[in-house]
C-alpha cells in the first residue's frame, strides 16, 4: 500500500510541476499562468528523456517474469505451436475462449518463438518479452498519435504533460511491462475506433471496432458511442440515401469480416462439419465466466462487502447481477441524454465512450480492474482534443485510479490475501466512484469543443 500511494503522489507532483512551469495550469490561488518560453532544444531534450525513459522501464519490466498472465501464455504457445493442435478447430481441440484476433496475432509469434528456438517458460526473458512485444508496440502508437495532435491543438511545452500521461503511466506501464497483460491491444482498437468517429471517418470506424471486438469481447462497452456518431454523422449531417447505404454496407462487411475470422477456429475437421456450439459459444463462455459481483476490482460492489461474492446473490429486491444490469443501463441513458444536448459536439465523444467504459468498471457486476484501461487513454484523448483543466483532471484521476486498482489486485491484496474488513480497498473504492461522478459533472458543464 505505502508503495503505490507513494508512486501516486511521486507521479502526481510530477504532473503539477511540468503542467505549472508550461503554463498549463493556473498557480494555485491566482488566476494567472506561469509561463516557461522552452526553447526546440529544450523541447526535444525533454521528448527525447521522457522517450528513453519509457523504452527503458518498458524493456526491464519487459523481460520480468513476474507472474501475471506468464502462465497463460506458456500454454497458449505450446498450444499454437504444437503439431497435435491445428490451427483449424482450435475451438473444438483446445477449449479456448478468447476471441479470434487474439489467436491470429500469437499463432505467428509462437511460430517465431519455436522457430527461434526460444524456451516456452516464465524462467525466459526472451519467451516474456516475445509475448508482451505487442502491447508495448500498442502503447507507443498511441502515445504517439495522441502527443502529435497534442503538439496541434497546443503549444509545443504544453504538450509534454501528454507524453507523461501516456509514456510514463505507471498503469500502463504496470499492467502491460510487469504483469503480462495484453490489454493494450484492444485497447489501441478501441482508441483508433473513437479517433476515427472523432475525425468523421465511419467506415474505417466501423473494421477498427470489429477488430476491437475480435481481440477482446470488452470492446462492446463503448458500442452506444459508434451509433451516437452514425446518427450525428448520417442521419443528421446532409443525410442521403447513397450515404445511407454505402455506411451500411460498410457495418455489414465489417460484421462479415469478424464471421470470416471465426470460421478457422469453429471448423471440425475430422467431421467437416462446424463443431458443436458454433459461433456463439465463444462468446457466452466469455459472458459466463467469473460469475462474481467484483473480481477484486474496488468498485460499488467491493464497497458494499461483495467482492468475491457470486453476483447472484440478492442485494435488497434484486440480486447483484440484476443490479449490475440496471446500471449499465443507467449510464447509457446518461450518455443518450448527453448526446443529444450536445450532439453537435463529437469532441466529447472520447467523454462519452470513458463514462460508460468506467461506468459499467465501476458499478456493473464481474469486472476486473483492468478493464477499466480504455476509459484512461480515451479520457487523455478527450483532453488533447479539448484541454481544459476539467478534462485534464478526470485524464490524471483516472490514471491514478487505475494505477491502484490494478496494483491492488496484483501486490497488495490479491485473492488469497483480501478480506472485507480491509480498509484500504474501501478507499480506493470510493475514490473511484467519485472518479467516475466527477466525470459525469465534466461530461455536463464543458463547453462545446468546436
Amino acid at each position: 500500500m505505502g508503495i503505490a500511494l507513494t508512486i501516486s503522489i511521486i507521479y502526481t507532483v510530477l504532473l503539477l510541476i511540468f503542467c505549472y512551469y508550461t503554463g498549463l495550469l493556473p498557480l494555485i490561488g491566482s488566476s494567472r499562468h506561469h509561463t516557461c518560453q522552452w526553447s526546440e532544444n529544450t523541447i526535444f531534450l525533454i521528448e527525447v528523456a521522457i522517450f528513453s525513459v519509457s523504452l527503458y522501464l518498458n524493456l526491464t519490466f519487459g523481460i520480468s517474469n513476474y507472474s501475471g498472465d506468464s502462465g497463460y501464455f506458456v500454454s497458449v504457445v505450446n498450444k499454437l505451436s504444437g503439431e497435435a493442435h491445428p490451427f483449424a478447430g482450435m475451438y473444438a481441440n483446445n477449449g479456448i475462449i478468447y476471441p479470434p484476433l487474439f489467436y491470429f496475432l500469437y499463432y505467428p509469434i509462437s511460430k517465431i518463438i519455436t522457430g527461434l528456438h526460444i524456451p516456452v517458460a516464465n524462467e525466459s526473458q526472451a519467451f516474456i518479452l516475445c509475448i508482451k512485444f505487442p502491447a508495448i508496440v500498442c502503447e507507443f502508437a498511441m502515445a504517439y498519435m495522441l502527443y502529435r495532435m497534442a503538439k496541434r491543438t497546443l503549444k509545443k511545452e504544453q504538450a509534454i504533460p501528454v507524453l507523461l500521461l501516456t509514456l510514463l503511466n505507471p498503469a500502463f506501464l504496470f499492467v502491460t511491462a510487469f504483469i503480462s497483460q495484453v490489454d493494450a491491444i484492444y485497447v489501441f482498437f478501441v482508441f483508433l475506433t473513437v479517433w476515427l468517429l472523432y475525425h468523421h471517418r465511419l467506415k474505417s470506424a466501423y473494421f477498427a471496432f470489429a477488430a476491437g471486438i475480435m481481440f477482446k469481447f470488452q470492446t462492446i462497452f463503448i458500442t452506444p458511442v459508434v451509433f451516437y456518431a452514425i446518427i450525428h454523422d448520417v442521419f443528421l449531417h446532409d443525410f442521403n440515401w447513397k450515404k445511407f447505404w454505402s455506411n451500411l454496407l460498410c457495418g455489414l462487411s465489417a460484421i462479415f469480416s469478424m464471421f470470416l475470422c471465426y470460421l478457422p477456429f469453429v471448423w471440425d475437421q475430422a467431421n467437416h462439419a462446424l463443431y458443436e456450439g458454433g459461433f456463439t459459444s465463444n462468446l457466452t463462455n466469455s459472458l459466463q465466466s467469473y460469475g462474481l459481483a467484483s473480481q477484486n476490482t474496488y468498485n460499488f460492489w467491493n464497497l458494499l462487502g461483495y467482492n468475491f461474492l457470486s453476483h447472484e446473490l440478492p442485494f435488497g429486491p434484486l440480486t447483484c447481477h440484476m443490479w449490475g444490469t440496471l446500471f449499465i443501463t443507467a449510464f447509457v441513458i446518461l450518455s443518450i441524454i448527453a448526446f443529444c444536448i450536445y450532439r453537435e459536439d463529437t469532441g466529447r465523444l472520447p467523454l462519452l465512450a470513458a463514462l460508460l467504459v468506467s461506468g459499467t468498471v465501476c458499478f456493473a457486476t464481474k469486472m476486473m480492474p483492468r478493464y477499466l484501461y480504455p476509459a484512461v487513454i480515451l479520457l487523455i484523448f478527450g483532453y488533447v482534443i479539448c484541454p481544459t483543466i476539467r478534462r485534464f483532471v478526470c485524464a490524471a484521476n483516472f490514471t491514478i485510479c487505475f494505477f491502484l486498482l490494478t496494483f491492488s489486485d496484483y501486490v497488495i491484496y490479491p485473492k488469497w490475501e483480501f478480506t472485507n474488513e480491509l480498509i484500504w480497498p474501501k478507499v480506493v473504492s470510493v475514490y473511484f466512484i467519485l472518479c467516475v461522478a466527477y466525470l459525469v459533472y465534466t461530461i455536463f458543464r464543458e463547453p462545446f469543443s468546436q
